[in-house]
């Protein structure tokens, strides 16, 4: 009876050490184990985020984020050893991005999210890509040169966007009567301020960079008040992927180590006339972890 109770706990002791190494064994994360037997990466992009994401001439995904992501994958390539990883693009938007990315149906979102806290319950960022505010896009002769002067007018903001918050805490601490007009495109709202269904378009200043080029008169609009809030810029990955994950914090930082996240800058934003700012310098510092 004895000899059986202990072969019994033997027996139990091997089942528990079997038990606990392979719950010690490291799990392949769900993209990297997609790549590795699809060589498929599917990247989501935004259509008309130039210059940052968006359709170039020839119909093909292009621009900064786009320039940049590539960089990863194929650093992603060259780190599980694959002979190549083909690229899937999705179009994404600013209503979709985030539940595809949470779904797992987008591996990484290219086209610039802003990393909130709100977000980072739902999905994973990648370091800091660009730093952007929110500030006022407007008719030059329209008189508006702040928040201030949007009492009693209609100010347009993104559909699902962060800069909504924002203008309802200048609306409640100004106690201004402001209407909001929400937009699904940023091509939407230039097309509400031109046509004066809208006053103003508080938003992400990035976006306004391909609005003002891409305007029917250019000269009309202007940037205009100070830049309210923080925006840094991220790309999405799905949760619970820590190996790819290190893959895209450790490609981004070798970028910006190495100079080319500026020439890469410096290629999509020189042309508007930026250079990188003191935030995003700062940014990138932060994330360039030693070897």
């Amino acid at each position: 009876m004895k000899k059986r109770t202990w072969q019994a706990i033997g027996a139990l002791c091997v089942a528990s050490w079997f038990s606990a190494a392979a719950s010690a064994a490291p799990q392949i994360d769900a993209i990297v184990q997609k790549l590795k037997d699809t060589h498929t990466i599917t990247m989501g992009y935004r259509e008309t985020i130039e210059p940052t994401s968006f359709l170039n001439s020839q119909h093909q995904p292009d621009g900064y984020a786009v320039d940049m992501c590539k960089q990863i994958i194929a650093d992603a390539q060259k780190e599980l050893k694959l002979p190549e990883i083909k690229i899937k693009y999705v179009p994404i938007n600013i209503q979709n991005r985030q539940a595809l990315v949470a779904n797992g149906t987008v591996d990484i979102a290219c086209g610039g999210a802003v990393h909130t806290f709100a977000r980072a319950r739902q999905v994973d960022f990648s370091p800091v890509s660009y730093v952007s505010a929110n500030q006022l896009l407007v008719l030059k002769d329209s008189g508006i040169k702040s928040i201030d002067d949007l009492n009693g007018k209609v100010v347009a903001v993104p559909t699902a966007g962060n800069t909504e918050p924002i203008l309802n805490q200048l609306i409640a601490e100004k106690k201004l009567n402001i209407k909001v007009l929400h937009v699904d495109t940023h091509a939407a709202a230039l097309i509400d301020i031109v046509s004066h269904r809208a006053d103003a378009y508080f938003c992400d200043n990035s976006a306004f960079l391909h609005l003002i080029k891409s305007a029917q008169d250019p000269k009309a609009l202007a940037v205009v008040g100070p830049e309210y809030g923080y925006a840094p810029q991220a790309f999405m990955v799905p949760k619970n992927n820590p190996t790819f994950m290190w893959i895209v914090n450790h490609s981004m930082a070798q970028m910006f180590e190495s100079g080319q996240a500026e020439k890469i800058f410096n290629k999509w934003f020189g042309p508007y006339n930026l250079k990188i700012s003191p935030r995003l310098r700062a940014a990138w510092e932060t994330y360039s972890y030693p070897e």
